[in-house]
């Protein structure tokens, strides 16, 4: 007997990260979003090379769903500074949610690339392989992640349905476990109850 589970598949909020924009912080919090924009392009009207408020820029159009205006913005930071893994994994992000996975994964593995420890490129790359079918290799990206931030548990969460869906399921028990006991937040953790609760009946089926 084999359940059907949904994979969390978080690209913006957890993936899109800025490099060194703490104005976006206070103006999130605020929730200003026109001030936002209208900061960094200010900021790229007196320097039009400003790597940082061009990638500001991105996020804030990523995450309004405004996925080519983002990439536009990704691309010019990364043409002015080619060496920032972050611009990539951003880039690589809107990629993704185009459903251009293939292009996806070329901006997730530069970013890799440029810096080995990028623990977010590890988690998109994952998103990116899952989203393909390649079961396989996304647990391979998200054992990764989970090594370098084991305190994260959205990859314990998503290996453990991947374990699931693979049917090894102590080894999905085991993953679900651990979420559980990094305080995840509510959705999370609701989830992961249910999970560990149809592994229960699994076991008294077999």
């Amino acid at each position: 007997m084999k359940l059907n589970l949904n994979l969390i598949l978080l690209f913006a909020m957890v993936a899109l990260i800025g490099s060194g924009c703490g104005r976006q912080d206070s103006l999130e919090v605020d929730g200003d979003v026109e001030n936002i924009a209208s900061v960094y392009k200010r900021a790229i009207k007196v320097n039009p090379n400003n790597d940082v408020a061009h990638n500001g820029l991105g996020i804030h159009y990523g995450e309004r769903g405004m996925l080519n205006e983002a990439a536009d913005e990704f691309k010019k930071a990364i043409e002015i500074n080619p060496n920032n893994p972050q611009y990539y994994d951003n880039l690589g992000v809107v990629y993704g949610n185009m459903g251009k996975i293939d292009m996806a994964i070329e901006q997730h593995k530069q970013a890799l690339k440029l810096n080995p420890t990028e623990v977010n490129a590890y988690y998109n790359l994952g998103i990116c392989y899952k989203d393909i079918g390649d079961i396989d290799k996304a647990m391979e990206a998200w054992e990764k992640a989970r090594e370098m931030a084991p305190e994260n548990y959205l990859y314990s969460y998503n290996l453990g349905v991947c374990f699931f869906e693979k049917e090894d399921y102590q080894k999905a028990e085991q993953c679900f476990r651990e979420v559980m006991a990094l305080n995840p937040d509510a959705e999370i953790l609701r989830i992961s109850k249910k999970h560990l609760e149809q592994i229960e009946m699994l076991k008294k089926i077999e």
